[in-house]
């Protein structure tokens, strides 16, 4: 009895310290993520329109998808979110006039922007479930990259990129693909690549106004 009580308490304190780790990393590294933003963002404008907000996206989704639970996924995902975002805004003071990852000039703004980054965690670690709903999440999970993408390749988007289309819409995709096949498996790929078809294809219809 004493032994497996001792294995319990081991196994928990290795669990305690590989959650303590995760919420460090998710922080750290989204505070680093954001400091090579800020260095980007003086760079191409293509460049930063690929690294603003993907590879932010990208670290939340991993953030989330590795959580020890959905609890845990809604913290780390909102430190993977403030990472940046601390960061962005520490460089934005030696910048003037400076305005890193959309942040603008209100709260409401960067509440929005932090939700929603956020959002790509959560939605990340539903993926796990091996149901409809973990199809649905993918879906949306991508659906939403899509958009943004669309937003920044479509003249009537309010974040258009001049050179955006055609070239960084291929990097967009290649990278929504590839998360899409990374968090699903089997048919579920399809169905979560039919609910992103359908968030995209709706905003273009709502964008160019058919």
């Amino acid at each position: 009895m004493d032994q497996n009580y001792t294995a319990t308490f081991l196994a928990d304190d290795r669990q305690e310290r590989a959650i303590v780790l995760h919420l460090v990393l998710s922080f750290v590294g989204g505070m680093l993520l954001g400091a090579l933003g800020a260095a980007l963002a003086d760079g191409p404008d293509l460049l930063y329109a690929i690294y603003e907000p993907y590879v932010y996206v990208l670290f939340v989704v991993i953030v989330g998808r590795t959580a020890a639970g959905l609890g845990w996924a809604a913290l780390t995902s909102l430190l993977a979110t403030l990472g940046p975002i601390i960061s962005l805004l520490a460089a934005s003071i030696f910048k003037s006039g400076g305005e890193f990852l959309s942040l603008g000039s209100n709260g409401a703004t960067l509440n929005f922007t932090l939700f929603t980054l956020a959002s790509f965690g959560l939605l990340a670690y539903f993926t796990k479930r091996d149901d409809l709903w973990g199809d649905v999440s993918g879906g949306v999970l991508v659906g939403l990259v899509a958009i943004d993408g669309m937003d920044k390749a479509l003249p009537a988007g309010a974040e258009h990129v001049s050179g955006f289309w055609p070239g960084s819409v291929l990097v967009v995709t290649a990278l929504a693909v590839a998360v899409l096949c990374s968090l699903r498996r089997g048919r579920g790929r399809f169905r979560s690549a039919l609910v992103a078809l359908i968030i995209a294809c709706s905003y273009f219809v709502f964008a160019v106004g058919i």
